[in-house]
């Protein structure tokens, strides 16, 4: 019996390998996402401010005021709010947008993967946090 047990839970434990947790997409904005994402948008002001080799590690973005597309965020938030949240709505319609762009270039992280991809662009990077504070302000009004 304890086998079969055994048996079973090891079965389900392989079933849910590599599963995700569906995201929100119905997203509530507040005022602070407009202003996140806008000030994502003028730390990356030009492409000499934008690092194309993100790994996820913002610390040397700051202190090189060289920022990926992730790390600009992070900063954008820690500036407006005091604090990062993984999953706070500006972010997330950030990552959604990229998703319209990325054309096979995410594997694992939609932000890391698609700002370091050979073929995205520092134009694409700022259509995209144009389009996300578009959203923003359609939903604030």
């Amino acid at each position: 019996m304890k086998t079969i047990i055994f048996i079973f839970i090891f079965l389900i434990s392989l079933a849910t390998v590599g599963q995700t947790t569906e995201e929100n997409r119905n997203l509530v904005f507040d005022s602070l996402d407009l202003k996140i994402i806008q000030r994502a948008d003028s730390i990356l002001s030009e492409q000499s401010k934008w690092n194309k080799q993100d790994d996820r590690e913002c610390d040397d973005d700051i202190a090189n005021r060289k920022y990926s597309l992730f790390c600009s965020l992070y900063k954008a938030s820690i500036d407006i709010t005091g604090v990062y949240v993984h999953r706070r709505s500006a972010m997330q319609i950030v990552r959604f947008t990229v998703e319209k762009y990325e054309n096979g270039r995410v594997k694992e992280h939609r932000l890391m993967d698609w700002n370091n991809h050979a073929e995205t662009s520092f134009e694409e990077v700022k259509k995209v946090l144009r389009e996300s504070i578009e959203a923003v302000k359609q939903q604030l009004k």
